[in-house]
């Protein structure tokens, strides 16, 4: 039984019982109240003899407006100081007040000074609250930029036992020397999850159009057709113009979940490899020095395509928290190529010739004679050089 129910049954017992005529009657009352309402004997006879109890209207007390009489100089002082906050109004209230009627802009009494000096943080927020400001309110921080297109981009990732060539990976390797301030070069790394196959580009700063730029051009000199490119969450991928490069193009454009690195997997490798073993993590924010990195890859990218073997995993089996894996035989990006049959006729003709004709350990020999030399320092750097070496 619902409260309500109790209350309107113990109303109605309420008037048999005071209509009864005899004890045995009352007896008889109390007992039903007793079974009904699980009450004890004496609780249920002070309930059946307690009048109903009145119900209290809630009255609201209403208060005189304080400070009144200062209203109208608060409205104009607020609007003079460009219509601020209560707590930033609130310190220079008098002080603005007085200026004003200094300049003939409104009339001070000293009434109005003294509720002008007596009045509250708090109550002057709340007199303000009522005021109409004409300025715009301030939006709340609304959604980035590249959410919309997230939504576009599905949130996927390849398979690792995926068979079909031209799946890239891309991704943005910093070179920043450990410091994030100003612009520096940036590494575009495209890796190829079936084959290995990986190429490289240099760019300063990482501009929408540079990074489209130059990773258009690494997928239109790809050896195989491109069916796919996977990307993180940066804002250098997840952008309109590569989108609807992707469309054009019918590529299936998926992005990675955002902290997981893992679903990156093949090109974060590469980027060790050949990025970080290769120019180290030191600064380069010149262009001399995104076109030393960009010699440096002319030279790496055939050298790792043609020359330098891989393994792949071919089976993973997990027993408990442990995965084993097992690697196939290690064989060089393009022999995986090849065995795939999908290398363009130009892209064979291509390869073959320079496996042919290029000689792996000269072409070692000249990236490291490239590293070791490292980017000429540009015009103010040497400039700057000089004046230190020179001194005053």
């Amino acid at each position: 039984m619902s409260m309500q129910s109790r209350r309107e049954y113990l109303g109605t017992m309420r008037q048999r019982y005071k209509k009864a005529a005899t004890r045995e009657e009352k007896s008889r009352l109390i007992d039903e109240v007793m079974d009904v309402l699980g009450f004890h004997r004496k609780y249920a006879i002070q309930a059946l003899n307690c009048p109903k109890p009145a119900v209290k209207k809630t009255v609201k007390r209403q208060r005189p407006i304080k400070y009144r009489e200062a209203l109208p100089v608060i409205q104009i002082v607020w609007e003079a100081l460009d219509f601020p906050c209560a707590e930033r109004l609130h310190p220079v209230l008098a002080a603005t007040a007085e200026v004003l009627a200094g300049h003939g802009e409104l009339k001070l009494t000293a009434e109005v000074r003294q509720q002008l000096s007596q009045i509250g943080r708090a109550t002057l927020a709340r007199r303000l609250k009522r005021l109409r400001s004409p300025k715009c309110s301030r939006a709340l921080p609304g959604r980035r930029p590249n959410t919309g297109l997230k939504a576009e981009i599905p949130v996927e990732r390849y398979d690792w036992d995926e068979t079909r060539p031209g799946a890239p990976e891309v991704d943005l390797v910093e070179h920043n020397g450990g410091s994030s301030l100003g612009i520096f070069a940036y590494t575009i790394s495209v890796v190829d999850v079936v084959s290995g196959y990986s190429r490289r580009r240099a760019v300063l700063g990482r501009g929408q159009t540079g990074v489209h730029r130059e990773l258009t051009a690494i997928i239109n000199d790809w050896p195989t057709p491109v069916w796919g490119l996977h990307s993180d969450n940066g804002s250098e991928f997840i952008n309109d113009q590569l989108l609807r490069f992707c469309q054009k193009h019918n590529l299936a454009f998926t992005r990675s979940r955002p902290y997981k690195k893992n679903d990156n997997a093949h090109v974060e490798q590469k980027n060790l490899q050949f990025v970080r073993e290769i120019v180290g993590y030191e600064r380069y924010d010149t262009p001399e020095a995104v076109e030393w990195l960009n010699r440096v890859y002319a030279c790496l990218d055939p050298y790792a395509n043609l020359f330098l073997p891989m393994r792949k995993v071919i089976k993973k089996e997990r027993s408990g928290s442990h995965v084993s894996k097992k690697f196939d035989t290690a064989r060089t990006p393009f022999q995986r190529l090849s065995e795939t049959g999908a290398l363009t006729l130009k892209a064979r003709l291509v390869h073959q010739h320079q496996l042919k004709t290029l000689n792996p350990l000269a072409i070692h020999r000249q990236l490291e004679e490239l590293l070791g030399k490292g980017p000429l320092p540009s015009t103010t750097e040497s400039q700057k050089a000089q004046e230190v070496v020179a001194g005053p």
